[in-house]
This record gives structure tokens, C-alpha cells and sequence, in this order.
């Protein structure tokens, strides 16, 4: 029974849960043989619909499953879009769901019939920016300006646009932004990734001051790491006031060689 037609449908076996077979509408059927009945029906053709659920979350439909029993009699919650979708040849086992995604041609989760399905390239959720927006905003930042002018013209969060400029999201478009760097020669990349992160202004040459921690005595997460080094004057906010003085710490021992046995930084800044 590879191949049914039931209620005018055709039907596919579903792949994994031998004894039920998919219309091609997306209702379910078991149809194994009945070994376990009456004398009156063992051995006979076993036909019978399963229930599908349509799960609702926030008022917005999410999709359509339900539940059968595999081969080996566990049972599973499984999306009758991907059954249909996988026995009319729409797609194959293979399809990478982080990438893509089963879609309703006519926008109704509701339609599973083939015909409505069709595969397309995943966009999640929580983000509205197309490509096209992303390479549009590299070139804003290529031309300085400011994050969160960029963020209110394409509706996101200043963070969302920081990170397309650090290369956190969307880091393989074409278009490539420069990585921050370090207003002068540093060897140690783990101090030069960080330092490229302060805020700069140049000073007279070659001047030097160690790395301090200026507080704020009316806001506790009010502190700024301040030093001067190669005749640029380095600052930093810092909410943590132990953090910022350990990395202090870390900051004068590679700079200007003040080593100190106590409050030493972990590995990382």
C-alpha cells in the first residue's frame, strides 16, 4: 500500500511511520493491516483519520501537527506541512532548517494541500533588515554616520546596527567594514582588540601616564579607565568598578611594565 487513494485523494506512505499514509491535502490516515481485532476484522485493511492540531501561540497560528507512532513504536509530534511536503516531492529529508523553511504560497497555515507549499530561505524573527538593507548599511557606517540615525531609518536597535558594524551579525555580506584599530603599534592582539574599543584624542608626543580609574561619587557604575600612552589619551566607561580596576592592572603591566602580585586580571579582558 505504497500508493492509496482515500475520500478522492491521492496518498503517500509516510517515510518513518510505515503504517500511516499523507493526502495530498495533509490529512493523515493510519492504514496498517489489523493484526490484533475481532475474527471478524484481522487481516482486514485498517483506515481511520487522525486528528491534526493547529497550534496557536500569541493569537498568531504557528502551524499544523500530529502525532504518530515510528517504526519502532515511539511516538512523535511531527509537522504535517514537512509530511506533505517531503511525500509529494516538494522537498527531500536533507532540507536544512536553519536556512530553509516550508512556506504557505496563499499565506494560510491552514492550506496544506502541495500545491501551497513551497521552500524558501529562512528569516528569523527578530530581524527586519533584508541583504539589501545590510550592505545599504555598511556604506551609512563606511561614511560615519551616526548609529543611531541608522537604527531609527531601518527600525532596529543601535546594537543590532553595532553589530553589522563589528561583523557579530551579517559578517558575510560582501561589503566589509574595517575592523577598529588601535591608534598605535600593539603586539599582544588580546590588548590591542581591547584598546581599539577606548575612546582616543591625541595629545603632545610622546607623552605617558599610567591607566587610573576615574569614579564618579554620585553614580556607583558611573567609572571611566583613563591612561595616556605614544602621545594619545585612552578612556573607556566601565560600569564594574573591581573590573575596570583589574583590568587596569593588566593594562600598566603590558605598557609600563608595573607589576603587582595582587588583583591580577584572569586571561581575558
Amino acid at each position: 500500500m505504497e500508493n492509496l487513494v482515500i475520500n478522492k485523494e491521492k496518498c503517500q506512505r509516510i517515510i518513518g511511520f510505515e503504517r500511516y499514509h499523507v493526502s495530498e491535502s495533509g490529512r493523515i490516515y493510519r492504514t496498517d493491516i489489523d493484526k490484533k481485532r475481532t475474527w471478524r476484522t484481522i487481516g482486514r485493511e485498517y483506515i481511520n483519520e487522525n486528528k491534526i492540531h493547529f497550534i496557536v501561540r500569541n493569537g498568531e497560528l504557528k502551524g499544523a501537527y500530529v502525532s504518530l507512532t515510528d517504526n519502532k513504536g515511539k511516538l512523535h509530534n511531527v509537522a504535517v506541512s514537512s509530511l506533505v511536503a517531503i511525500s509529494f516531492g516538494i522537498i527531500s529529508k536533507k532540507l536544512n532548517k536553519k536556512k530553509k523553511i516550508i512556506a504557505y504560497k496563499d499565506g494560510n497555515k491552514r492550506n496544506l494541500h502541495y500545491s501551497n507549499l513551497e521552500v524558501i530561505d529562512r528569516v528569523y524573527s527578530n530581524s527586519k533588515l533584508t541583504l539589501k538593507d545590510v550592505k545599504h548599511i555598511k556604506k551609512l557606517i563606511k561614511k560615519e554616520i551616526p548609529l543611531n540615525k541608522i537604527a531609527n531609518l531601518f527600525g532596529v536597535s543601535e546594537m543590532q546596527i553595532n553589530r553589522i558594524k563589528t561583523g557579530e551579525n551579517w559578517g558575510n555580506g560582501r561589503l566589509k567594514i574595517q575592523k577598529p584599530k588601535a591608534p598605535f603599534e600593539i603586539k599582544d592582539g588580546r590588548i590591542r582588540r581591547y584598546i581599539s574599543t577606548f575612546d582616543v584624542t591625541e595629545t603632545i608626543t610622546n607623552l605617558r601616564k599610567t591607566f587610573s580609574v576615574r569614579r564618579n561619587p554620585e553614580n556607583p557604575i558611573d567609572n571611566t579607565i583613563v591612561g595616556i600612552v605614544e602621545g594619545y589619551k585612552l578612556s573607556l566607561k566601565h560600569k564594574n568598578i573591581t573590573r575596570a580596576r583589574q583590568i587596569v592592572i593588566k593594562l600598566n603591566e603590558y605598557f609600563f611594565d608595573y607589576k603587582t602580585k595582587k588583583n591580577t586580571l584572569p586571561n581575558t579582558l
